[in-house]
């Protein structure tokens, strides 16, 4: 029988797994994006090469350190992509509400609360997490309404304007 390691497995990917879940909670829990994975898994996978060349750990231990930062950035950018489709279905279905608004009072609302619950349910999340950038921003500017929302906040915003029924971005 061969003897366990002093320090056990977990201990050499135990700061890359927490360091995972760091990023993925950031990202896809607090934001809804994959910024900070996308800066920071980089450089974490490079940093991975670099210890495993200089430590020389045996090829399972290297392989699955250099395997979770791009692993990390893979489910950052796959939940990236659920939250743009879900925020651009709910997008489509508030704005349907605000034109539906619009055709029955000959005005848009002044708030999305305006619209529960003769148009909506409710207001829908425009991503699903948690930081302030997850929400709708609607803005009645004297008559002029827009809709707002974060794709990678706190600057990338895809912004909808109802006098032109356009979408546009503000980077």
């Amino acid at each position: 029988m061969v003897a366990a390691p002093k320090h056990g497995f977990h201990r050499p990917v135990g700061f890359s797994l927490g360091a995972a879940g760091l990023l993925l909670a950031c990202d896809a829990g607090f934001s809804g994006s994959f910024l900070m994975s996308w800066v920071f898994c980089p450089i974490w996978f490079l940093i991975s090469l670099v210890k495993n060349a200089i430590q020389r750990p045996g090829w399972r231990l290297a392989l699955l350190r250099t395997a979770i930062p791009p692993l990390t950035l893979g489910l950052a950018w796959a939940n990236d992509a659920v939250q743009i489709r879900v925020a651009e279905k709910n997008a489509a279905r508030v704005v349907a509400a605000c034109e539906e608004y619009h055709a029955t009072n000959g005005r848009f609302p002044k708030s999305l609360d305006e619209l529960v619950p003769q148009y909506m349910p409710s207001v829908p999340r425009a991503k699903y997490c948690v930081g302030p950038w997850c929400q709708f921003h609607y803005f009645y500017n004297q008559g002029h309404p827009m809709l707002v929302w974060y794709v990678v906040p706190p600057y990338y915003r895809k912004i909808y304007d109802f006098d032109t029924r356009r979408w546009n971005y503000i980077e």
